[in-house]
């Protein structure tokens, strides 16, 4: 019962305010602009059609108009537009509906951007990927070497060795390029270096000796000519320390080194037996005349590591040391004035159980931003004591080799580039 009076009473309520809103007086809305027809209205103007602001005819013509814009941009702006069907969606304006009171124009030209011209990529254009870098350049190498062989015959009243070749102070002149390239995200790297170049100067020594190692034979030739080559490639892991300068790593490769010296003449030197096959001091053989060429080849496995550590800022020191744990040697001698020992080469020699040590290191200074100049030093040595050595014309038997060595160390300066 209550809830029902509640309700009645509140329709009386709204119904009392409607009635009250329908009797209030209606107020004239408002219209812009606000202007009384004696101010808006010139004589003569028709009092339907209200202007602002109000401007006698007369004044329009001292108002300064903007000069129109160009002939074809003012043809293109008036052009009508058409629409879906072909019509004109708008119309025309002329030059002289756009002069308004203000001074402002519509004709004017459209703004166009200017042209944006994108380089076409060179097709010479390369850049090593940002993954890799690039090391690499040109060395040359001035070395000095020896050669020593020895063998024994095993038969009495020879000695062992029975023969000895020592051939000493061959120098070398070679050149040779390197590179380097280190896949940075796995650390991997390969490096390698290939050089050739000839020999020139030094001797050979062959002297042979009896069972007490007393020498019946010792003779002397002039080294002169012929050749060497070498190459060199590894594998390995590397680490990179930026905030110290150092980078250090370890590797294992292939080396490949052959030298071929020829010698000249025969000169005869004092012997333990009073040289009684040639004078002491006596040219048997003129040094004009070759008398043997020594062809040596070694395959060689290598195992080592290497470091890099910038000293100053534009000073750098390197180096790498590398065992050879294994490496096979070949060793053709032809002894040109044996025709006892048939074609030449005449004398064979092989081992398979080499090994030896090698070693460079490095200053560079930093000449650009990717360019250095450097100068090292380098030792090669490679050994065997234990081989075989064939004589012809019918390579049997096989003897005894007992020392067979290769070495040769000097000086290198290099230029460098670095991506």
């Amino acid at each position: 019962m209550r809830r029902t009076s509640a309700r009645l009473m509140d329709f009386a309520l709204a119904l009392a305010l409607m009635l009250a809103l329908a009797g209030a007086p209606r107020v004239q809305a408002a219209e812009w602009p606000n202007v009384r027809d004696s101010d808006a209205l010139w004589p003569g103007a028709p009092l339907d059609n209200p202007q602002w602001p109000a401007i006698p005819p007369g004044e329009l013509a001292k108002i300064p108009t903007v000069p129109a814009a160009p002939e074809n941009a003012r043809d293109q702006a008036s052009e009508p537009s058409k629409g879906a069907a072909g019509t004109p969606a708008q119309a025309a304006v002329s030059p002289s509906d756009d002069a308004l009171a203000t001074g402002a124009s519509l004709d004017l030209p459209a703004l166009k951007a200017p042209p944006v011209r994108v380089p076409e990529p060179s097709r010479f254009a390369w850049r090593f990927p940002p993954e890799f870098a690039f090391e690499g350049g040109l060395r040359y190498w001035y070395s000095t070497g020896q050669n020593r062989f020895g063998f024994t015959n095993g038969v009495f009243p020879y000695g062992n060795p029975t023969s000895t070749l020592d051939w000493d102070r061959v120098n070398g002149h070679s050149g040779e390029i390197f590179g380097r390239i280190d896949h940075q995200p796995t650390h991997l790297f390969v490096k390698g270096v290939l050089g050739a170049g000839f020999l020139k100067g030094g001797d050979m020594d062959d002297l042979d000796f009896i069972f007490t190692q007393t020498s019946f034979s010792n003779t002397t030739s002039a080294v002169d000519g012929n050749n060497l080559s070498y190459a060199i490639i590894d594998i390995g892991y590397s680490f990179d320390v930026p905030s110290a300068g150092v980078r250090y790593g370890a590797f294992i490769g292939y080396h490949y080194w052959r030298e071929k010296m020829t010698a000249y003449g025969l000169l005869c030197n004092a012997d333990g037996l009073g040289n009684q096959l040639c004078p002491a001091g006596s040219t048997e053989v003129p040094f004009s005349t070759p008398v043997d060429v020594f062809d040596t080849t070694w395959n060689a496995l290598r195992i080592g590591g290497d470091a890099r550590w910038r000293l100053y800022e534009h000073w750098t020191l390197s180096g790498e040391l590398a065992l050879v744990p294994y490496a096979r040697l070949t060793n053709d001698d032809s002894h040109l004035l044996r025709g006892d020992l048939g074609p030449v080469p005449n004398i064979v020699s092989t081992a398979w159980n080499g090994w030896g040590g090698e070693a460079e290191a490095f200053i560079r200074y930093q000449v650009g931003p990717h360019f250095e100049l450097g100068v090292g030093a380098r030792y090669w040595g490679l050994f065997t004591d234990k081989g075989a050595v064939q004589f012809g014309p019918t390579f049997s038997p096989d003897y005894p080799l007992t020392k067979f060595s290769t070495q040769r160390y000097g000086v290198l300066f290099e230029a460098r580039a670095g991506f």
